[in-house]
């Protein structure tokens, strides 16, 4: 799971519309762009049709869900019989990520990193969220654009959640991590904790065990100690009087100004602009 990309995941919703029998007959049963200009993610609610994206036709039918980025030529038909009707989020996108106090955003120019196509079946809350987010959207209450665009980073993180337990090859793999993560954490003031002691733990070879860590968390071994450090030091910060040299001690750095360098990159503020905060 691309756990980076979706950490900086930044979408500004556009529009949620319905498409359903009225629409499709005032286009004769065929919806053409030669070239989309927006981000789609779409819930098939009932009929059936076919979607060609470029070269690549796909039959669609109730339970499906897909998701187009710009730049495509699409055409989606279906028929008087059985109309079509599915629900769909157009939306922009962007990356926003945070070095220290500074934003650093960058315009997206790649899809979610999700499959283009699923048949999810049944799956009454992925459904009854898209069509929640349309009625929220067509009734334009205070903060409705907010409400969606929560509503429509929920759905991201379900559909996430069904990929992780679909995929059983990938079920041992995230059961190592998990446990090197639990490692960290039980260790986090140990100084000498690195990424060959981990991946010792883990029964890796220290190269593998930094690829199989990132693509199961979009950090890499260290990064992650050192966030689960700040996070533990950010803590003691908040909750007690103790000195800057004692924080560090406990979350396993002897170096009390190496300490605040790495908490400075991490947080943008030092740590005791961070206490008195």
């Amino acid at each position: 799971m691309d756990y980076d990309f979706f950490n900086a995941f930044t979408p500004r919703i556009m529009d949620v519309v319905k498409r359903d029998a009225s629409f499709f007959e005032s286009f004769e049963y065929v919806l053409a762009k030669e070239k989309t200009g927006l981000y789609i993610m779409a819930w098939v609610y009932a009929g059936r049709g076919n979607m060609q994206l470029d070269e690549t036709h796909t039959d669609l039918k109730s339970g499906d869900l897909f998701h187009i980025h710009p730049g495509r030529r699409m055409v989606i038909t279906t028929s008087p019989v059985d109309t079509l009707i599915f629900y769909s989020i157009h939306y922009q996108s962007g990356l926003l990520r945070w070095e220290g106090q500074e934003a650093i955003w960058k315009q997206s120019d790649s899809p979610v990193p999700l499959e283009q196509y699923q048949h999810m079946g049944e799956q009454s809350v992925l459904r009854d969220a898209f069509i929640r987010l349309y009625e929220i959207w067509q009734e334009k209450h205070s903060g409705y654009v907010w409400q969606v665009k929560v509503g429509f980073l929920d759905i991201l993180y379900q559909l996430t959640r069904y990929k992780l337990l679909e995929n059983d090859e990938d079920l041992q793999a995230r059961q190592i991590i998990q446990a090197s993560i639990d490692y960290i954490k039980q260790h986090v003031e140990d100084e000498s904790l690195n990424r060959d002691r981990m991946a010792q733990h883990a029964a890796l070879s220290p190269g593998y065990f930094s690829i199989l860590f990132k693509k199961h968390t979009g950090i890499s071994p260290i990064h992650y100690l050192n966030k689960i450090r700040m996070d533990r030091a950010k803590e003691l910060l908040r909750t007690s009087r103790i000195s800057i040299k004692q924080v560090a001690a406990l979350v396993g750095f002897s170096d009390s100004f190496y300490f605040s360098r790495v908490f400075g990159k991490e947080t943008g503020m030092s740590p005791r602009d961070y206490r008195n905060a």
